[in-house]
């Protein structure tokens, strides 16, 4: 044989089997990333995780997470952004806000993260932001400013 048709002949292979793997690869990655979203609500409510709203549309999404925002600025939950490694779920941020200006002054973030590889069991913390200001809170302070500014939970 030719070197001219060894060539050609492992282009010929190398090129079809690259495309097929890069097919099978994306599938793999991506396979699991629609499970996440409103259809995973009933689990969340399991886990006192804050659902996404039905009528929230998506806001942005890549390989990694999905965000969902609420439409309008209003008081309450207004984001969530779920970050996931394939069909691994990896955690869940969700912000409430407390007015429906454009630029909030006052947010609260609720943060879940999964049991992956990297970690052995789930947590949840809760941060709330002021101005510049940062405080970790518990989940108890967070449900009384919840009660105290009339937010719903949604969890």
């Amino acid at each position: 044989m030719k070197i001219r048709e060894i060539v050609n002949i492992t282009v010929l292979v190398l090129i079809p089997a690259s495309l097929i793997y890069s097919g099978v690869s994306t599938y793999l990655h991506h396979r699991c990333a629609n499970s996440f979203g409103p259809e995973f609500n009933e689990k969340r409510k399991e886990l006192h995780i804050p659902i996404i709203p039905a009528d929230w549309p998506v806001y942005h999404k890549d390989e990694n997470s999905t965000i969902w925002q609420e439409p309008k600025v209003k008081k309450g939950h207004g984001f969530k952004l779920v970050a996931y490694n394939g069909c691994e779920l990896d955690l869940e941020e969700d912000h409430f806000y407390f007015s429906s200006k454009k630029l909030q002054d006052t947010v609260l973030t609720m943060d879940h993260s999964y049991v992956n590889s990297q970690r052995k069991r789930d947590s949840t913390v809760f941060t709330l932001h002021i101005g510049n200001r940062l405080d970790t809170i518990r989940r108890k302070q967070a449900d009384s400013i919840f009660t105290a500014y009339k937010i719903n939970k949604d969890y």
